[in-house]
């Protein structure tokens, strides 16, 4: 089934875009800290050394992401998370059954490497799970029974985010509830990640317990370096409307593989020590994601190496533009619609300035002219000027419509802005 088809039987294309952008201001969900008041940005360890999944994370590798990071122009931008998946594989071997990070791959502890991120005025989170273990392989202790002083654990490290999976015996929404509780009575502002859970099915409407509790969620199950993958995970930060999430609480796609995932690695060197990617998908496809991502205000945490920004990266992760559309958090997140008479399919974002975002990809299999009409974003008279993201061109003053040729499964997103703002 096609990508296109599958938006199609999600969402309908049923929205008409004035509906959309008549929808002002954003709702403030559940608020521990300002970490979240905006979408976060930053970068996960998932798909970064070695394809997805096979995660692994070292203190001279953190500390070498964080210093890229702080240096290859993603700081200046707003991106400042450092986030450990399942990777840092502790023990229950500390006083009262805390966690111990694995001594070889943070030899100096987690206190160590956290304490340097700070250093550089980043922010890092770490992994675990709501049931017995985690689930990479089962390997490492989860938190069920053990919410204080897991939570206590993190604080004392100086952990700002703890990202929790749904996996082990014992994996429950009580478990959900029981470990935010925990993470809030340390006293320290620490954002919560719901990795799954029943949230996400419990309620066709809306995302059930978890804006009560999180500040952030994951729309579906992991995101993949393929194309169909990153439309699963639009449709399903879309699916539920866009009233149900803004500052402080945000519907989230999973890991960005923007640029490319991970190599296996040849056993020469440390599975660490290559910054190197091995990209399953088109660059057309990651300016999709990027797009999408960006007028959906879903978290941008990248989950491929930035310690060596490739090409597409630094075009990508890099413009000023997409970061201004996913970070204008006093407005609802974009929606999916349907431009001129039906012949458009597009993603719409007000933006709090009076201007309009939209995102159009070419989910067919050649390329295409894509048209935007304006009479569709509420622009009935006068012309529009419009400005093209990913070309950084203004395009001039037009009457009723912008045109652009795309090829396949790549995006035009343009900036309009009603004459009447001009």
């Amino acid at each position: 089934i096609s990508e296109l088809a599958t938006c199609v039987m999600v969402f309908g294309w049923g929205l008409s875009v004035a509906a959309t952008v008549a929808v002002f201001g954003a709702v403030e969900g559940y608020n521990n800290g300002p970490s979240t008041m905006k979408p976060p940005l930053g970068w996960q360890t998932w798909c970064s050394s070695g394809p997805c999944g096979t995660d692994h994370c070292f203190d001279e590798q953190i500390r070498a992401t964080a210093d890229a990071m702080k240096n290859n122009g993603m700081g200046e931008l707003g991106f400042n998370w450092i986030i450990l998946d399942d990777c840092w594989h502790p023990t229950r071997t500390g006083p009262n059954n805390s966690l111990v990070p694995h001594p070889e791959f943070f030899p100096n502890g987690m206190k160590a490497v956290i304490d340097y991120v700070h250093g550089l005025g980043l922010q890092f989170g770490l992994y675990t799970s709501v049931g017995t273990v985690t689930c990479h392989g089962g390997w490492s202790p989860g938190s069920f029974g053990h919410w204080d002083i897991d939570a206590e654990t993190f604080a004392s490290w100086g952990v700002d985010y703890v990202k929790v999976d749904y996996c082990g015996k014992e994996d429950s929404i009580e478990g959900h509830r029981n470990l935010s509780k925990a993470l809030n009575a340390t006293g320290r502002p620490i954002v919560l990640e719901l990795c799954r859970g029943p949230y996400q099915t419990a309620d066709p409407h809306d995302w059930s317990y978890a804006p009560e509790i999180a500040q952030i969620w994951r729309a579906t199950g992991d995101h993949h370096d393929n194309f169909a993958s990153t439309m699963a995970q639009v449709a399903a930060i879309a699916s539920k409307g866009n009233s149900a999430y803004g500052p402080y609480n945000w519907a989230y796609g999973d890991m960005m593989m923007t640029g490319g995932e991970g190599c296996p690695f040849s056993g020469e060197d440390p599975p660490y020590m290559k910054p190197q990617h091995c990209p399953k998908q088109t660059d057309n496809e990651y300016r999709t994601e990027v797009s999408l991502y960006a007028v959906l205000s879903s978290p941008m945490m990248i989950g491929t190496d930035i310690r060596n920004m490739t090409a597409i990266m630094n075009e990508t992760l890099l413009n000023h533009d997409v970061i201004m559309i996913n970070q204008d958090y006093t407005v609802l997140p974009g929606k999916p619609a349907t431009l001129c008479d039906g012949k458009t399919q597009a993603w719409v974002r007000l933006l709090s300035d009076g201007t309009i975002a939209v995102a159009v990809p070419n989910l067919g299999s050649a390329t295409a002219t894509l048209t935007i009409c304006f009479a569709d974003l509420s622009i009935t008279s006068g012309h529009a000027n419009v400005r093209d993201v990913w070309a950084k061109k203004d395009l001039g003053k037009l009457s009723t419509s912008v045109s652009a040729s795309v090829e396949v499964h790549d995006t035009f997103l343009v900036i309009v802005t009603p004459e009447s703002m001009i």
